[in-house]
């Protein structure tokens, strides 16, 4: 048995393979294969479909894939009449057509051999509410939480489940060089963007990536196996 952690470079990916530890086989994908530790790396682009079948046949017959962690995720930041359109496709289809193309493949190897399977999808508050500026993330935020719905419902005859995990705003890379573009397009410093956020929080301060894979590792479990389908936000309340 194993669990595929997608995204692993990222700062949540690299959590999460902690918090895993040395108790379960543990596989880390991204695009560039990643540096982390003890972990088994594989190289993976989830844009490719014809790869992501390729690469998890291979890893399920190393070891059966029974747990999912989608970390994968890109982000950008522009108003509607001044979209990227290349930036509006890369973050398409990482964020939510890869989720897709890793989803299909998974059911198709749990139909050919049967398993117990557990998955979480990390989408965002801002796949919950829409806001001015973030249109192409916010959509497929939103996306990834209607699909993770759906590919629940096609995995509980199959002793499967899907959730997922919200964070807030987040204490990494990729939420400081948005904060610096946000902060460029304001007339603000990144700094100032960042504790603006934190203080919108009623706890005064980012999420740590731990608090996200600690959920995360929780939704894998058995301690939450009566759950399938959810959405579950990692964050503070609104100040």
């Amino acid at each position: 048995m194993s669990t595929l952690v997608i995204g692993a470079s990222g700062a949540i990916g690299r959590a999460c393979i902690k918090a895993l530890g040395d108790e379960r086989a543990v596989v880390a994908a991204d695009l560039q294969k990643p540096d982390v530790g003890n972990a088994h790396s594989v190289s993976l682009d989830v844009t490719n479909q014809s790869q992501v079948d390729s690469v998890l046949r291979e890893l399920d017959r190393e070891e059966q894939i029974t747990g999912l962690i989608y970390a994968a995720g890109l982000n950008t930041t522009g108003l509607l009449n001044t979209i990227n359109w290349k930036e509006y496709e890369a973050v398409m289809s990482v964020n939510l057509r890869g989720a897709f193309h890793v989803g299909s493949s998974i059911i198709s190897l749990i139909h050919k051999s049967p398993r117990m399977f557990n998955s979480v999808f990390i989408s965002s508050t801002a796949g919950l509410v829409g806001e001015a500026g973030g249109s192409i993330y916010c959509a497929s935020k939103f996306g990834l939480i209607g699909f993770t719905q759906s590919f629940a419902g096609e995995l509980a005859p199959l002793n499967g489940r899907a959730n997922v995990v919200c964070p807030g705003n987040v204490d990494s890379p990729m939420l400081t060089e948005l904060a610096a573009r946000i902060g460029a397009r304001e007339g603000k410093s990144g700094e100032q963007t960042l504790k603006q956020w934190s203080d919108s929080s009623a706890i005064k301060r980012l999420i740590t990536p731990e608090e996200v894979a600690k959920t995360c590792i929780w939704l894998l479990s058995d301690n939450s196996s009566g759950v399938s389908g959810q959405t579950i936000v990692v964050d503070g309340p609104r100040a």
